[in-house]
């Protein structure tokens, strides 16, 4: 998970996963994510968001430790492709 800020205005850029452990089907998880490499209230100035992530058995056993980078949503699609949308009379 991310915080809903950044979900808004970033895309997922790259993700990264290490698996520690396998949990079962009754288990009890925690899902931490710690935000780096911008103020979560300034992602409007655009840049890298770095999250890392932890998902752990409530007893704090590690079951996946994750890294995720997020990149700034576009404004639209035109500017992936360099272009300009022509207009239709």
């Amino acid at each position: 998970s991310a915080p809903q800020p950044i979900l808004e205005s970033h895309e997922l850029h790259s993700m990264t996963l290490e698996y520690r452990r396998e949990c079962g089907r009754n288990s009890v998880l925690e899902s931490l994510t710690d935000v780096s490499g911008a103020d979560i209230g300034n992602l409007a100035d655009g840049g890298f968001v770095e999250c890392k992530h932890l998902l752990r058995l409530n007893e704090g056993a590690e079951i996946v430790r994750g890294r995720t980078e997020w990149r700034p949503k576009p404004a639209n699609n035109f500017d992936i492709l360099n272009q300009v949308p022509s207009q239709t009379t």
